[in-house]
């Protein structure tokens, strides 16, 4: 970080490996770590500032494999606050929450002591309240604790990051909680529930009234275990407060009251009548707040310190040749979400952004309508460049730009929810992120199928989320047609780069075999961060690995990051425009010779009704002309195959991946140059069961 760069309160600097860009997000700092993951300072494409948290490797492989993860809905009114976006970033789930200044319940404590009287009955109520929602949507909350309950300017917020419920309904054993918080039956190995939260409510409210942890200062999962069965000092508690806890602490979870009933009980302990109608219960607790609550200065508290770091930050990036951001950029992804307001409480919330038509990357109004709902591009009766396409086709409405969308490949489906979270710096030790929500902005269900530039992105999606994916390669000289063109005539005397890429992600590995012109072969792999080769695999001989020299082999390992091998979906995500659509069948591709048959996994489908998508998109910043794209996928986003075409400058984005050994001259920098260079993917298998053959460390020959 350049000292000329000044970092708002209590955000410390990124670190070297710490990305740029996580979804739509530019990160500007660090607020914390937890055992679960980092917390970022970050801000949305509009300028707000959030609190983005990405889970830590660690925990990737004992996460929830199918994201089925139900996540907490905002309630308004309520304590407890639901996720504004989410997704996965490089395999690692990400959520992101409104930033606001506040205290944890752990900090203000420790400041300011234990609460007391009328103010512990709101926090108790408060967090009752929060798990009354959470519960009502058939959800467990699963680590409710201190540090997740938030001392903010109008009272207690239950902060919900749901990456407990993502492991626990995953693959792993792994019991994933706070020890010393947790119900008895959670060490056992229970999953989380609604009694166990119950309990953990009271372990809180405990601590929020004495200053100590109900249990002690436990020394390991296996002595908290043992503590949780133990007895609760609740004598410095009001009796009648005491008595709801006692019972909440009971250690047979079918004895716990609900947390409807616990609720009610401090709200009568409050003074809310008995037969106060459920619609009034919040304004009562609300009402009691502003009466109690504790005072929290939040004057220290700048946004606009935040966009002024990230314009630091982007001028550097510039300077650097690297990609810039801009507040108040509308950003596309698969599910169109923007930061807002809500008019009535003042809340940050994600709704559906409109569609935006060319040159108004920056926020102006939507382009007009076709009367479908789809925006209509000014100019859309030409295409762009003059270029003539076999394929031209009618056109089905608006083609709109989208900003880049994180790093590249970093797109992920938005979470449903809304609703802001307040969020203390301090809140990053404990913040937990959650997985993608499949439903719509007011809870699980349907939602429309992606069309356009969304259908690109929620492909690259699908890709960067498989567990294993197989993919082909083919580049040659281009004709001007497009996509589906025929090999040359003469592939010998024509150079043509047939690539096969196999890649798995436990352990991560990416394998990369090429074919030049039918001919010349290399066998590549990188493993945990070891680039191998084999020169005895081609024409099914068997693969004897050996340490690379990535200067000899004219291969680096930045070119094995899937970010890169995608690189071209996510520039057409990044500056595309859509010129046709149309419904169609795709066939598969004839098998291509190539010296590594062998290692194929799947054949890909044949006879899938698809969508085919083609476009316009520029390959690089320093490219001086457009490029042409074609996308077939099936209507949900599953990627079939993939193409670009455009002139040689457009770089490796257009020229393929010459990562064999020894490229022949004649393909890196053909004299004379083809017109177009012409590349098409054929995706044969998504989480299929591949066999990359990842070698053993002893057998690697050094």
């Amino acid at each position: 970080m350049a000292p000329t760069v000044v970092l708002p309160p209590n955000v410390r600097p990124l670190v070297p490996d710490d990305p740029p860009w996580v979804g739509a997000h530019r990160l500007i700092g660090r607020l914390g770590d937890s055992a679960l993951g980092a917390v970022y300072a970050a801000l949305t494409p509009e300028g707000h500032p959030l609190a983005l948290k990405v889970m830590g490797e660690e925990w990737v492989s004992a996460a929830d494999p199918d994201d089925k993860v139900v996540h907490l809905r905002r309630v308004p009114g309520s304590c407890a606050l639901g996720v504004l976006d989410s997704g996965v970033h490089r395999n690692r789930p990400w959520s992101a929450v409104e930033y606001l200044p506040a205290l944890d319940l752990g900090r203000h404590t420790g400041v300011r002591g234990p609460m007391g009287g009328a103010a512990l009955l709101v926090l108790a109520a408060g967090v009752a309240e929060a798990l009354m929602d959470v519960h009502d949507g058939r959800v467990p909350h699963g680590d409710v604790k201190p540090g997740n309950v938030l001392v903010t300017a109008t009272g207690p917020r239950l902060v919900d990051f749901g990456l407990a419920r993502q492991v626990d309904d995953g693959d792993s054993h792994t019991t994933v909680g706070s020890p010393g918080w947790m119900a008895p039956e959670r060490y056992a190995g229970s999953r989380p529930d609604e009694a166990s939260d119950v309990f953990a409510w009271a372990c809180t409210v405990v601590f929020a009234g004495t200053g100590l942890p109900p249990f002690g200062t436990v020394v390991s999962q296996a002595d908290a275990a043992v503590r949780a069965r133990g007895y609760v000092d609740l004598s410095a508690l009001r009796p009648e407060l005491a008595r709801v806890l006692e019972r909440a602490l009971e250690r047979d979870p079918a004895r716990r009251p609900s947390a409807e009933d616990v609720y009610l009980e401090c709200l009568a302990l409050l003074g809310v009548p008995e037969d106060t109608v459920r619609e009034e219960w919040s304004d009562r607790l609300h009402g009691a707040a502003r009466t109690h609550w504790p005072y929290v200065d939040v004057s220290w508290h700048r946004p606009e310190l935040w966009t002024q770091a990230a314009r630091g930050l982007d001028e550097e990036a510039a300077a650097s040749g690297r990609r810039t951001w801009t507040p108040g950029t509308r950003v596309r992804n698969a599910r169109r979400l923007v930061s807002t307001r809500d008019p009535i409480t003042g809340e940050l919330i994600m709704v559906p952004a409109p569609d935006d038509g060319p040159g108004e990357a920056h926020g102006g109004p939507g382009p007009e309508s076709d009367g479908g709902g789809r925006g209509v591009p000014e100019g859309a009766a030409g295409g762009r460049g003059g270029r003539s396409r076999r394929r031209r086709r009618e056109r089905r409405g608006g083609a709109g730009r989208i900003l880049a969308v994180g790093a590249a490949c970093c797109f992920a489906l938005a979470v449903a929810g809304g609703g802001g979270y307040v969020l203390f710096d301090a809140l990053a030790q404990d913040a937990e992120p959650v997985s993608e929500n499949p439903g719509g902005p007011d809870g699980p269900g349907e939602s429309a199928a992606p069309t356009g530039i969304d259908l690109v992105s929620a492909s690259l999606d699908r890709l960067t989320r498989a567990r294993t994916l197989e993919l082909t390669i083919l580049t040659h000289a281009g004709n001007g047609e497009g996509y589906g063109q025929p090999l040359p005539a003469d592939t010998a005397a024509e150079p043509t780069l047939f690539d096969r890429v196999l890649y798995q992600a436990d352990p991560e590995a990416v394998r990369w075999t090429s074919t030049v012109s039918g001919a010349r072969a290399s066998d590549l792999m990188l493993v945990d961060g070891e680039l191998l080769y084999s020169d005895t695999t081609a024409w099914n001989g068997p693969a004897v690995w050996r340490p690379a020299v990535p200067e000899e082999l004219g291969a680096s390992e930045a070119v094995f990051d899937p970010e890169r091998i995608l690189e071209p979906m996510a520039r057409v995500v990044e500056t595309g425009t859509v010129t046709s659509e149309e419904e169609t069948v795709f066939d598969a591709p004839g098998p291509t010779e190539d010296a590594y048959g062998h290692l194929a996994g799947e054949d890909p489908p044949d006879g899938v009704p698809a969508v085919l998508v083609e476009g316009t998109f520029r390959p690089s910043e320093e490219s001086p002309q457009e490029s042409a794209f074609t996308l077939v996928a099936t209507e949900d986003g599953q990627p079939l195959a993939f193409s670009t075409e455009g002139p040689p400058q457009g770089g490796y984005v257009l020229n393929g991946r010459p990562v064999a050994q020894a490229v022949p001259a004649a393909f890196a920098e053909p004299v004379p140059a083809p017109e177009y260079w012409y590349t098409r993917y054929t995706f044969a298998g998504l989480d299929g069961d591949l066999e990359v053959g990842v070698p053993a460390p002893e057998e690697v020959q050094r």
